[in-house]
């Protein structure tokens, strides 16, 4: 199986990148990611690890927990990989000022034996993958270097669970190869358990990509963006009300516009800002939006106020919707509200105590949804009685700033998870090599 998905990677791999190129999910920094770029050698007195994380959301998550172990150990030399251009602008945004031992790359492809190449260059004592990221000859290659492997924040969707039952000799040989696997919650470490991961290298230590949230509502940064956005959306004029959607998938916006189009005929000033999960269908949504009769705009493509020139905005930039969800009268969560979605992160907006509906599609997040609904500050919705949520929020400002407030404290209340994981860490990397499985 390994062999048969090594020629599969080196045949399909090349096309695969492509066409996400091509798309704008990807590309550039060819020579790291085929391995040729130079990188020092890591100081024998500084062990160097390799942290990695797809996108923008494991980014972060390798952040608190890198500041964790740099707290406990500031000789280690860390290295920061992402695969996606966000994911890249993020981690040098965040160590910008961090200096040659956070240092940040495009991860290796896959394919054409670029893992290896990157991996005798880095000489790095453990490599951290953070959530999904597994890359059969990427952690094959580390685990025959002697490299420590570490999956952080494991997460399983069921869809994924589904792909990878299909092979699970082969899933099971490449778990193994993992000196600990650190799953995100009991669910994750189940059906991890279920792919036939060694029992013993498994543990719950939670995900980190939560750590931060509350005090990143607090910054001045987010300040500032907020009242850029509060002055983009309104100018000087009166603030009218706002839903602000995020991460939406096709077909979710068709249900927010009608929704909002109902709510309409008693509410004129109602506003709507749609931001799609993938910002190559901006122009899709604007369209969806001109069908029903509504000159919806992009967000960075028009002159301020931009509710004056429509009520329907689409945002067309990265990082900034925790800003607009601090903005917002009531927030969607998209990636829930049809089947074959499994949701996206709902404690951004409680974050900034807004108020939330999300559908029942929740799968990749259902503790946290389960959390927020116990706690109060969200409640489920579906398309056909999402008018008819948003308006209990729209219709009752206390009550929305109450459950704001709920989901703001549930957040706060939850035991960070990047202090255990940069132990678990510590703990591997001062433990005699495992022998080969």
């Amino acid at each position: 199986m390994r062999w048969l998905y090594r020629l599969i990677a080196d045949l399909a791999g090349p096309p695969v990148v492509l066409a996400a190129s091509l798309r704008g999910r990807f590309g550039g920094r060819w020579r790291e990611r085929l391995g040729f770029r130079f990188h020092p050698r890591p100081a024998r007195s500084r062990p160097r690890v390799w942290f990695h994380g797809a996108s923008v959301g494991e980014v972060r998550s390798a952040a608190a927990v890198i500041e964790a172990l740099l707290a406990r150990e500031p000789d280690l030399d860390i290295c920061l990989s992402s695969g996606t251009p966000a994911g890249l602008a993020t981690a040098e945004s965040l160590f910008r000022a961090g200096g040659p031992r956070v240092s940040v790359m495009a991860a290796p492809l896959d394919f054409w034996g670029a893992p290896a190449r990157t991996l005798a260059r880095l000489r790095p004592s453990a490599l951290v993958i953070l959530e999904t990221e597994l890359w059969p000859n990427l952690i094959f290659e580390a685990r025959a270097g002697g490299t420590r492997l570490m999956l952080a924040a494991g997460r399983l969707t069921d869809r994924s669970f589904r792909r990878y039952g299909l092979a699970r000799g082969f899933m099971a040989r490449l778990l193994g190869q993992f000196d600990l696997l650190a799953a995100s919650g009991s669910r994750e470490r189940d059906l991890f358990a279920r792919l036939g991961a060694p029992a013993d290298r498994l543990a719950v230590l939670g995900n980190p990509k939560f750590d931060r949230l509350a005090v990143e509502a607090d910054s001045e940064d987010l300040a500032q963006k907020k009242i850029f956005w509060s002055e983009r959306l309104w100018g000087g004029g009166p603030r009218r009300p706002l839903i602000v959607a995020g991460s939406t998938h096709p077909g979710e916006e068709d249900f927010l516009l009608a929704a909002w189009s109902e709510l309409r005929a008693a509410r004129p000033d109602l506003a709507l800002l749609l931001a799609p999960r993938h910002l190559n269908r901006v122009p899709e949504v604007l369209a969806l939006a001109e069908k029903r009769g509504v000159a919806a705009v992009a967000a960075s493509a028009a002159d301020s106020p931009l509710l004056d020139r429509s009520p329907v905005v689409a945002l067309d930039s990265l990082g900034q919707l925790t800003a607009l969800y601090g903005l917002a009268d009531v927030v969607v969560i998209g990636g829930s509200l049809r089947p074959g979605l499994t949701g996206h992160n709902p404690l951004e907006p409680a974050a900034v105590a807004a108020p939330m509906l999300f559908g029942p599609h929740m799968v990749s997040f259902a503790e946290e949804a389960r959390g927020l609904l116990m706690a109060g500050g969200a409640r489920e919705t579906a398309p056909d009685t999402l008018a008819a949520d948003l308006e209990r929020w729209l219709g009752d400002p206390e009550a929305a700033r109450a459950a704001g407030r709920a989901a703001r404290d549930w957040l706060n209340g939850r035991e960070p998870a990047a202090p255990a994981l940069a132990e678990a860490l510590l703990a591997l990397l001062r433990t005699p090599e495992r022998g080969a499985p």
